[in-house]
């Protein structure tokens, strides 16, 4: 699909000379300050940590569209994990155009590129991606395409100048008799491999909405591959993990993400009990202990962000027993690739697409 004026290219980021690749990365710089204004502007290194990093087991392409003066004016990529043999489909999506070049044509042309790139990655491809509403065009967008929203989501936002530190330490001292927290940072050891998975896998009683998904089932290859992926982009991971002191089981983990390119901002991360665990406040415990910790050891933190459904009524609340509040909504969306393809005229619907 042909966009006047606009040079669209699939693209491996990481093997562009350093200079297209910082052309990409002040793109993806201008995106930020459009969602996140309150942040400092995000570091070039921090962006170009993540393009040139590899990901293991897992498929990808990307498209970038340049203006005839040759900027970088949008891009989207999508990717597939090759070893998640519950979610084969799925492929997670992110298109973005700059705001000087919107309602042009490039957003579905972009999208018609990566559709074809995507074809013959699985029969029932299922482009996942989100919107929020600080650009609110990106929802538009993707109702205008056929996509549908498959979970609405909350990004809350806790600003560590407020944090009641008593508060907090009084929660980090609950410890629920019977069990033990065990602290990783960046690379978990062999004796924790087994607990954090079982803690990990808990995560799938949380809230899915309408997306077509199956269970997450976490692996150690799956771990590995994380820990070489945040060791490259140079992103601290912290990890806690509770044990069921009789039986050595994991019953729940908390965990969170800090680039020291960006210190003003911590990332929680997932947060889950094992049904057999629960009524013994380890969620409030664990995430206490570590926002202990986070006002310690991350003294530039300014901001703690995370996601989480709205209908999740119980993590929602143990945050905002912390301080967090809401900072914007999301949507988590979902488009079959057969109805991504009539929408680029590029095939037939699927019965029902809109």
């Amino acid at each position: 699909m042909n966009v006047t004026g606009y040079t669209l290219d699939r693209v491996d980021p990481k093997a562009l000379p350093e200079a297209e690749q910082v052309a990409l990365a002040r793109l993806f710089q201008r995106m930020s300050q459009e969602t996140v204004p309150e942040d400092p502007e995000r570091p070039l290194d921090a962006i170009l940590s993540r393009i040139r990093a590899t990901s293991a087991n897992e498929w990808h392409a990307w498209v970038r569209a340049r203006d005839a003066n040759g900027n970088v004016v949008g891009w989207v990529a999508t990717s597939r994990s090759l070893n998640d043999p519950e979610n084969p489909h799925v492929a997670w999506t992110e298109l973005q155009v700059h705001p000087d070049h919107r309602r042009k044509g490039l957003g579905r042309a972009l999208l018609a590129e990566i559709v074809a790139a995507a074809e013959s990655q699985h029969p029932e491809l299922l482009f996942m991606g989100m919107s929020n509403d600080r650009a609110p065009g990106g929802g538009h967008f993707l109702e205008r395409i056929g996509a549908q929203p498959g979970l609405p989501m909350k990004t809350n936002s806790l600003t560590i100048a407020d944090v009641d530190r008593a508060k907090v330490a009084e929660w980090a001292k609950l410890d629920p008799p019977g069990y033990r927290l065990e602290r990783v940072d960046n690379v978990v050891p062999p004796n924790l491999i087994a607990p954090f998975i079982e803690a990990a896998n808990a995560i799938n009683d949380m809230p899915r909405g309408n997306l077509k998904m199956g269970d997450w089932k976490l692996t150690e290859e799956q771990i590995h591959d994380r820990e070489s992926w945040l060791k490259q982009i140079g992103s601290n991971w912290w990890l806690l993990v509770a044990v069921h002191e009789a039986t050595g089981e994991g019953a729940g983990f908390t965990e969170i993400n800090n680039d020291p390119k960006q210190p003003w901002v911590v990332g929680q991360g997932g947060t889950a009990v094992a049904r057999a665990h629960r009524g013994h406040k380890l969620g409030l415990w664990m995430k206490a202990v570590m926002l202990d910790r986070i006002l310690r050891d991350l003294p530039a933190a300014t901001y703690i962000r995370t996601g989480n459904a709205n209908t999740n009524a119980q993590m929602l609340g143990i945050n905002t027993d912390l301080g967090f509040k809401l900072a914007w909504q999301s949507i988590l969306w979902q488009l079959p690739i057969a109805d991504a393809k009539t929408a680029v005229g590029l095939g037939t619907a699927t019965a029902g697409a809109r």
